[in-house]
């Protein structure tokens, strides 16, 4: 009896060990990081928001964003057979190697998604707020699932970078921008066309190491439609837009309220420095596309983490 109790928790150890693998923690970051600029925007423009609000918001985005993770690696999970694992790319590799995992991957992705629109509809109805939010919200929840998901995989039909753009750009930080002003305004949907540039600019980065497998799985990409060099070249002027767009705005005197989007634009230098720096290693061939995409990636994550802190401390001074 000793035995078989040990060996059954060890078991349950291993499958919660698995799952958590499955949820890749780490793409959970950029998110909130991104819900977390536009509730503190949201804050300088208009006024402060209770903590409680912010949080209540927050847990909305974060079973919806969670839900990705877990549907994305069951609609992609024959694709993933033949892609090489990177830490941004290739899926988590659980489902390869536990394929008894794949009905509880599929459930867990469809529950979380349900805990999004509960907790949106409660948060509507707790908080007043018109049923637009609702809307926003199920909007967010209905493209992160049908990025991979049958009937629409706008990830396999040329649509995948349109839905990620839209999603990093408008849904991310526009749901931490409604939590905190109760809407989404003209100025804010300005303030997030240069964040969807830099949306695109990190899809094309996690779709470079993926180009064989994805080309082998017919995913209709814009990777595999042009290849990795012009793929980089696209990530690049992406960059080179978000950031032209932020130090234009500034120039032109946009700002709302306590918010100065000076110090947004030349920490916005940070992912244009890093995709160049990465295109020129690549087509010198000094830089592998896996540490293209690793570079990539830390100049974006980089300029999320210092916009965050610096639109912190403009929020509480000192």
């Amino acid at each position: 009896m000793f035995v078989k109790t040990t060996v059954g928790a060890a078991g349950q150890k291993s499958r919660a060990w698995l799952l958590l693998k499955l949820s890749r923690p780490h793409f959970l970051v950029p998110g909130a990081l991104l819900y977390t600029m536009g509730a503190i925007v949201a804050q300088l423009r208009w006024s402060a928001c209770p903590l409680d609000r912010m949080i209540f918001g927050y847990s909305i985005f974060f079973f919806a964003h969670l839900s990705v993770s877990f549907s994305n690696d069951y609609h992609d999970r024959e694709s993933d057979r033949i892609a090489g694992r990177t830490f941004f790319s290739g899926g988590s590799g659980v489902l390869l190697e536990h394929r008894d995992l794949e009905k509880a991957a599929l459930r867990i992705a469809q529950a979380l998604l349900l805990s999004s629109f509960v907790a949106a509809l409660l948060f509507t109805i707790t908080y007043g707020f018109s049923y637009a939010f609702l809307a926003f919200a199920l909007a967010g929840g209905f493209l992160g699932w049908f990025y991979s998901a049958p009937p629409l995989k706008l990830s396999y039909r040329g649509l995948g970078e349109v839905a990620t753009a839209l999603a990093a750009g408008l849904i991310m930080p526009g749901t931490g921008y409604f939590v905190v002003s109760g809407q989404l305004d003209t100025w804010f949907a300005v303030l997030s066309i240069p964040l969807i540039f830099y949306g695109l600019y990190f899809i094309l980065t996690v779709e470079i190491p993926d180009f064989e497998a994805d080309r082998a799985a017919k995913k209709m990409n814009v990777v595999t439609r042009i290849g990795v060099k012009k793929a980089s070249f696209v990530s690049l002027t992406a960059s080179i837009s978000g950031t032209g767009m932020l130090v234009a705005l500034h120039f032109l005197g946009f700002a709302g309220g306590a918010f100065d989007l000076s110090k947004l634009a030349i920490i916005s230098l940070l992912p244009f420095a890093t995709a160049a720096a990465s295109l020129v290693g690549s087509m010198t061939g000094n830089l592998s596309a896996v540490r293209q995409t690793a570079m990539n990636m830390s100049g974006l994550v980089g300029f999320l983490s210092a916009s965050v802190l610096v639109l912190y401390f403009e929020l509480v001074p000192g």
